[in-house]
């Protein structure tokens, strides 16, 4: 049986590898177009919005091991299926009752969300 050469790297591709530190960088899109950054990257970003500061954290499919129901359409988000978990930043009650309320949102709920 006959086996398939690897694909070599050219000398100026070899170089660009080296050169940049490490093989993926934030915000650069992996083949297929997919931004990993958020799956190496799980600390929680801020966002601003009309009804308040969110902390909003990517949730990758290989952690996703239960079943949670979006606040927005109500929905099932079964285990292995990549969703954002949600809590205030400026909780009444403060951080740790934050935390103890946050919600797990399909992403596309999340981006679409009716502001009350």
């Amino acid at each position: 049986m006959a086996t398939m050469p690897r694909k070599s790297r050219s000398a100026q591709q070899r170089r660009n590898l080296a050169s940049s530190g490490s093989k993926w960088q934030r915000g650069q899109l992996a083949p297929g177009g997919r931004d990993i950054s958020r799956i190496l990257d799980p600390a929680p970003t801020v966002e601003h919005a009309k009804d308040g500061d969110w902390f909003v954290q990517f949730m990758p499919a290989v952690n996703a091991r239960k079943t949670y129901k979006c606040p927005e359409c109500h929905r099932s988000i079964n285990p292995g299926i990549a969703h954002l978990v949600v809590w205030r930043e400026d909780h009444m009650f403060g951080r740790d009752r934050a935390v103890e309320e946050r919600r797990h949102w399909h992403e596309k709920c999340w981006r679409t969300r009716r502001m009350y």
